[in-house]
């Protein structure tokens, strides 16, 4: 088992480990003895499952959870209804409202200087209709204001030698896809696959059909290193988004890896990117280039291709 490996301290950090990251503590803010001990469950964690086969290392990165965000919260009410709606910004929020205030504008026609026709602003046709201190309508209103959007991020851990999961992975997703139906006025149907949800609904505020894809509990096999995920929107047979193309940014993340890291680390970075492939040595001048360069990139004449089966060995040369 592999408790077994472990003293009781040892479990006691990890478990007060695992509930610091769940929490979304940043990784680099844990003491050098969590890492260490992560470290070594992460070994006895693979070791396990690969039969006590030897531990081949992986390069990977941490992503933490995106920042809490807001939501601007219309609550509008008359005699006969009391409606809650969101919008990402206050602008939006009056945009509808105004759009309500259109449509009831009748009820001031009659009113002494009352236009036939609301003002184009929407602002002020809100104003016009509600009063400057809400109060010429008795019997409606409304609130408006910003709320953070709770939710509970986790940090999740990245390979940078990232693959999109292969045909029979991606056909099981595909299989043990979720759809989660509207249950009362304030949900939304949609669709969960790996983590994401897809929603699709009748927008009666602005009268079209809306989509809306939200990427940001994707399963970490979908994500890239740079932290976003490869996503291909088609209307009909037109490609209205594409953003399948692998970002360049592989390079960017390990070089941050290696700048952070202290000679020990740098090396079994190093070591690692070998293995996975991300770097390759020239055989010739010894210079660790990217895994995607198609010849060597030292700072040298030779630019030698790279060989069929690159071999890294230990080097402390920067990544080209």
């Amino acid at each position: 088992m592999i408790a077994a490996r472990f003293n009781p301290l040892d479990i006691e950090c990890l478990v007060k480990t695992a509930a610091e990251l769940w929490g979304g503590i940043d990784p680099s803010d844990l003491s050098e003895h969590q890492q260490e001990t992560l470290d070594r469950a992460r070994d006895a964690v693979l070791a396990e499952h690969a039969d006590q086969q030897p531990h081949i290392p992986e390069v990977v990165t941490f992503i933490s959870p995106r920042p809490v965000g807001k939501s601007w919260v219309l609550r509008r009410w008359d005699r006969s209804q009391d409606q809650v709606t969101l919008h990402t910004d206050d602008g939006s929020a009056l945009t509808a409202l105004a759009g309500y205030v259109r449509g009831a504008w009748d009820k001031l026609v009659a009113e002494e200087g009352v236009a036939d026709r609301p003002p184009s602003n929407d602002r002020e046709t809100v104003r016009l209709y509600y009063g400057p201190e809400r109060d010429c309508r008795p019997d409606e209103g409304y609130d408006l204001y910003a709320e953070d959007i709770a939710k509970h991020g986790r940090t999740r851990i990245v390979p940078l030698d990232f693959r999109f999961p292969n045909e029979n992975a991606s056909e099981q997703a595909n299989r043990d896809a979720t759809f989660h139906p509207q249950t009362d006025e304030n949900d939304l149907p949609c669709m969960e696959i790996d983590g994401v949800l897809v929603f699709a609904y009748l927008n009666h505020e602005s009268g079209v059909v809306e989509v809306s894809v939200h990427l940001e509990c994707a399963e970490g096999r979908l994500v890239r290193p740079d932290g976003t995920v490869p996503l291909r929107v088609a209307v009909e047979d037109a490609v209205v988004l594409d953003d399948s193309a692998e970002p360049a940014s592989e390079r960017n993340v390990l070089n941050k890896l290696l700048d952070a890291a202290d000679d020990r680390q740098e090396q079994a970075i190093r070591e690692a990117a070998f293995v996975a492939g991300v770097l390759w040595r020239c055989p010739t001048c010894k210079w660790d280039n990217h895994g995607k360069a198609p010849c060597c990139e030292g700072p040298g004449p030779c630019h030698v291709p790279k060989p069929k089966k690159a071999v890294g060995v230990r080097s402390q040369q920067p990544v080209a």
